[in-house]
């Protein structure tokens, strides 16, 4: 399979001995594979080696499925029992059953890349089936991974998948007090094209449910994104490097996401004394950075307000970004989100044990804008090539107009030796709740004539 994918994506930017590159100008490739056989532990495969490496040398963005986990629960309950159940002891039950076994569950080859975006799949759709028959919801909310989803972590227990998004609701036969994934091709899940079934049949579908379905749509998500970055770059004439789209791209889409209800239901369920210390780690192996809000990256809002930023990096360099704060904000105590994300693709070494050449990081200025971090832990956020931070906050804090936010890059050797440039994007939102009539938007849009002032240093 290594090969094969060498060989097609040589294909798209390079070309072969019969023809030049077919489609150069590709940012964003879906693969939507697993191997079931190679499950990650703490190894990384052959596959996902390739990935990182094709990732920088093309600086294209891989959207990879996390992998389906079709192995049969031990539910130990009938499907009686399991029906007299109210939903949120159904969802206490399965979860912790989920819980028990995570350690077989884990992200399939080559979800374990690195530089890539691995998607885990959400338990929910749009569909409304009204009878399911013999079939079972086990998992009766719509906020958490579906029950086939692989989980993380990922290498060097950096953050795997790094987002969840929609799947289908996977339903299961349950037989002798065991779940059974079941493969019906009716509702719920997601309604999908499939091959006819008889001679000249040309609208036939079927629903369909995984990690698959996830990895499409962040793919999509990606391309509705590189649509408005490219109305930005026209309408503003400006002059991005080909190099940085991928890596922006990769920014904006980790940008919008949070953990949300999910967060508070696992808690619910799994936190306890012993585990409560490192709980965030146990939310990020099961939510990553949580699901994305596509639109907050598409859109503004008076009330928010999304800067991006871009640039190559050396080792031991330090790159200043500054993003203005709007006065308006001054002296409130209004409930204010600060949502920073920083993405790029490392070049590897294999043969070193830390791999990441190049370990970029920001440290979010939180003081003066009155916010402290939630969500993810703050040192695990930094271990992959995605660093999102989302910091909360109402405190009052006084600045003057014309103050800002500086949010530096710094560029540190992790694998040796790292002698290449790094292309890396940035995304930077601020905003605070839509009932506040505070012009966040237009009181920053007033203080960047150009796209965000950088400051290069030499460390």
């Amino acid at each position: 399979m290594e090969d094969l994918i060498e060989r097609a994506v040589r294909r798209i930017f390079k070309g072969d001995s019969n023809e030049g590159a077919v489609a150069p100008t590709i940012k964003v490739i879906n693969l939507s594979i697993a191997d079931s056989a190679k499950m990650f532990f703490n190894q990384l495969s052959s596959c996902a080696k390739l990935l990182d490496w094709l990732s920088y040398k093309y600086q294209v963005l891989f959207c990879v499925s996390a992998g389906n986990i079709n192995t049969d629960i031990n539910i130990q309950k009938s499907i009686n029992e399991l029906r007299s159940l109210s939903n949120d002891a159904l969802l206490r039950h399965a979860m912790l059953k989920i819980h028990e076994d995570i350690r077989n569950r884990k992200i399939l080859s080559p979800a374990d890349s690195i530089n890539s975006i691995t998607l885990g799949s959400i338990h929910s759709d749009r569909s409304t089936a009204n009878s399911i028959g013999n079939r079972v919801d086990i998992l009766p909310s719509q906020n958490l991974p579906s029950p086939i989803s692989a989980h993380g972590l990922g290498y060097k227990n950096s953050i795997k998948p790094e987002l969840y998004i929609n799947g289908g609701r996977q339903l299961y036969d349950v037989v002798n007090n065991t779940c059974s994934v079941s493969d019906s091709g009716l509702a719920p899940g997601q309604c999908v094209a499939t091959t006819p079934a008889t001679g000249g049949e040309i609208n036939r579908c079927v629903y369909t449910r995984g990690t698959s379905n996830s990895a499409a749509l962040a793919t999509r998500a990606a391309a509705q994104i590189y649509e408005m970055l490219n109305s930005l770059i026209s309408e503003n004439g400006l002059l991005i490097d080909q190099s940085n789209i991928a890596v922006i791209l990769k920014a904006l889409l980790v940008h919008g996401a949070s953990w949300s209800e999910g967060r508070n239901i696992l808690e619910f369920i799994l936190k306890t004394s012993e585990n409560s210390g490192q709980f965030k780690r146990i939310i990020a192996r099961y939510m990553g950075f949580g699901i994305p809000n596509i639109q907050r990256v598409l859109e503004c809002t008076s009330q928010r307000a999304t800067a991006i930023g871009y640039g190559k990096i050396k080792k031991e360099d330090r790159h200043d970004f500054r993003f203005p704060l709007p006065p308006s904000l001054s002296g409130r105590n209004e409930m204010r989100r600060l949502t920073i994300t920083l993405a790029w693709f490392s070049p590897i070494n294999s043969a070193n044990r830390k791999y990441r050449k190049a370990n970029l990081s920001i440290e979010p200025p939180n003081e003066i804008i009155g916010v402290d971090r939630i969500n993810a832990d703050w040192q695990q956020v930094k271990k992959g090539t995605v660093q999102h931070e989302v910091l909360e906050g109402s405190k009052v804090v006084s600045y003057q107009d014309g103050n800002f936010l500086k949010i530096p890059v710094v560029c540190r050797e992790d694998a040796e030796s790292l002698d290449e440039e790094v292309y890396y994007g940035l995304a930077v939102t601020l905003e605070t709740g839509e009932s506040v009539g505070i012009p966040i938007y237009e009181e920053i849009k007033d203080r960047i004539r150009i796209p965000l002032q950088v400051e290069e240093k030499i460390q």
